[in-house]
């Protein structure tokens, strides 16, 4: 994995999200990302069957998914784990008016669960974080191994067609996911992607400009210049609009894997 190390990575993020006044969600916050999170949530996870379910998520972050699941879907029970304590942490807060819910600390390869135990259960932007090939094999077999069910993996895609890669993160094709389910019992249902083709877009453009002139060091988590927030989000009440135009086969995708 070369520089990149999970626990460690993650648990800096976390010290990030401590600072804010809104604690549920990982990675950057601006108005992209605010979008991009309220467009999941209805288009992603709200379209998910959790109802009376053991759900389990993988990579809980702040807890904000598992948050939003116990408020808004009655699920019977809610697994969550994390390789960062201090997310873990996090999580515990924002989940503490909730009964019925488990978190645990993991090592990012094994599970702590028994042979489908779980209902269903999901990730979200976790496993193209695992760019250590052995590392995404195993969690995969293991999410696989504890679930009875449905695995709904939500990341982004990308062109490239190995397991591992360096870096901190690595855009694998659908059917690399494909392929790797399929292994350990697990068939491809659907695919849909978020489609966020033009705020995208208009992201990178700024937030590259960004990274380049004003905040060279600049790592993910870490907040961003108010004037820099304004500039992204100004023309989004019109690429809102556009990217329901535009069936964008990137970025940001729900897989749906029943078992065989």
């Amino acid at each position: 994995m070369g520089e990149y190390r999970p626990e460690a990575y993650w648990s800096r993020v976390a010290q990030e999200i401590d600072k804010r006044e809104s604690r549920c969600v990982a990675g950057d916050d601006n108005p992209y990302y605010r979008y991009k999170r309220l467009r999941f949530l209805r288009k992603f996870l709200d379209t998910i069957d959790f109802q009376s379910q053991v759900v389990l998520e993988v990579g809980i972050g702040p807890g904000g998914n598992l948050q939003h699941i116990a408020t808004h879907h009655r699920p019977r029970k809610l697994l969550g784990a994390d390789v960062s304590q201090k997310m873990l942490a996090i999580a515990s807060s924002n989940l503490s008016p909730h009964h019925a819910v488990a978190l645990t600390k993991i090592d990012g390869i094994a599970l702590p669960y028994p042979d489908q135990s779980v209902d269903t259960s999901f990730t979200v932007t976790v496993l193209q974080h695992n760019t250590d090939e052995h590392m995404c094999s195993s969690l995969v077999h293991e999410l696989c191994r504890v679930t009875k069910t449905t695995i709904v993996t939500i990341e982004d895609i990308g062109t490239n067609r190995a397991l591992g890669g360096r870096g901190d993160w690595i855009g694998r094709r659908v059917d690399v996911y494909r392929s790797i389910f399929e292994a350990d019992g697990f068939r491809l249902h659907s695919v849909e992607f978020l489609n966020t083709k033009v705020s995208r877009t208009w992201h990178r453009v700024v937030f590259g400009f960004y990274k380049r002139a004003i905040a060279r060091q600049h790592r993910e988590g870490d907040p961003m210049l108010k004037a820099f927030q304004y500039l992204i989000g100004l023309p989004m009440p019109i690429t809102r609009i556009l990217d329901d135009l535009f069936v964008d086969k990137r970025d940001l995708a729900k897989m749906v894997f029943h078992r065989k």
